[in-house]
């Protein structure tokens, strides 16, 4: 049973997991369910990587733990960590979480809903040596919040999980995006049944449309192009320097019926210079159900990548998540649910102007902020 210390806590995961069914046997259980789930993630904002780790967090904290949960049989071992996490449902864990990001979420109204693919490289078959993780996820850019993602077979299978994924949210005013994996006609269909426009990238993967947007744009003339909708956006940095070029031209006839409301196209042309080195070109080219307009759509396409640097890129550096060797499929997906929901509680946090990274140390030290990121992270008042 819980203590009083912790009620906030306990109450937050009890409200979105107290659905979960434990798949245990009553009379074999030492430890609870949601303590479990706490101490995971507790252990994970603090660092843990694996289940040893979990079970040396414990551990290491067992005097702090006591004071928050009765602990008649100690601190979870590695195994006890591995196995409850593991024999959770995949399906039912992800409703969970969908639900508090959810009720955390603000209107999606202007959003950015970024739709994107990554693997856990460490969680591969020892026998077969793949890869059995690839997770396809679905990221609010500006609320930096993942609102939802599933466990796909490599990225192939992201093709077919876009419509499934997108049907589970009400996404009315939003713009999704995706990359050129992700654009297909069914993903423009889903994407207008949840209510939102879409902006995808197009790519030799779609040849045909791929081929009749390149030769929209190589029949306009000089004057054609100066007076479609046009936008320049230069960024300096390290000695780099990129300009980026959009243009965007209205959609008046689609020759492609089973795609849904495309209504312009885009070409952005970047030219980069690093140095002194030689100046490098990059086209790209992109559909969507908006108007034709070059700013916005630049903004829209730069707001994408956001799920790289602000996702990714923290879970595989901050959190490692390419380096974690966990075997178990089912136990894989959890733990990464749970690295997700650990980065947003961390990112949350604004008493101290620190790194992530930095905050991840300090809650280790410190089990006052490791309480307050806790009771305070991604959760409504209760």
């Amino acid at each position: 049973m819980p203590k009083k210390k912790t009620a906030a806590i306990v109450e937050k995961v009890e409200l979105y997991f107290s659905v979960m069914e434990d798949p245990r046997i009553a009379r074999t259980r030492h430890h609870e369910l949601l303590p479990i789930l706490v101490m995971s993630l507790a252990g994970i904002i603090c660092g843990a990587e694996g289940w040893d780790d979990l079970e040396e967090f414990a551990e290491m904290k067992a005097e702090w733990l006591g004071e928050l949960f009765d602990l008649p049989h100690g601190t979870p071992s590695a195994d006890t960590f591995r196995r409850v996490i593991s024999s959770l449902d995949t399906e039912q864990f992800e409703a969970c979480f969908r639900s508090w990001i959810l009720d955390v979420a603000s209107s999606f109204k202007g959003e950015v809903i970024a739709l994107d693919g990554k693997s856990v490289r460490g969680a591969f078959d020892k026998a077969t040596r793949t890869t059995p993780l690839h997770m396809m996820q679905v990221w609010a850019t500006r609320q930096k919040l993942v609102l939802g993602q599933m466990s796909v077979p490599g990225a192939p299978g992201e093709i077919d999980a876009i419509p499934k994924l997108l049907a589970l949210f009400d996404l009315r005013g939003a713009v999704v995006t995706a990359d050129a994996n992700g654009t297909t006609a069914a993903t423009t269909v889903a994407v207008r049944k949840a209510g939102a426009d879409f902006v995808l990238a197009l790519k030799g993967n779609r040849g045909p449309q791929l081929e009749d947007v390149r030769a929209r744009f190589s029949a306009l003339s000089n004057a054609q192009l100066h007076e479609a909708s046009n936008s320049t956006a230069t960024d300096r940095g390290h000695g780099r320097v990129e300009v980026r070029t959009v243009h965007s031209i209205p959609v008046e006839e689609w020759p492609f019926p089973q795609w849904c409301d495309v209504k312009s196209v885009a070409r952005i042309i970047r030219e980069r210079k690093v140095g002194d080195e030689e100046p490098s070109l990059e086209e790209s080219y992109y559909l969507s159900s908006l108007a034709p307009d070059a700013a916005e759509l630049g903004d829209i396409i730069r707001a994408h990548w956001g799920i790289e640097n602000h996702l990714n890129w923290c879970l595989d550096i901050t959190f490692r998540e390419d380096e974690r060797s966990i075997r178990d499929e089912v136990g894989a997906q959890n733990f990464a649910r749970l690295s997700r929901l650990a980065l947003m509680m961390v990112r949350s946090d604004t008493t101290l102007k620190k790194s992530l990274r930095k905050k991840r140390k300090i809650a280790g030290w410190s089990d006052a902020f490791l309480l307050q990121l806790l009771v305070g992270g991604i959760a409504p008042a209760l």
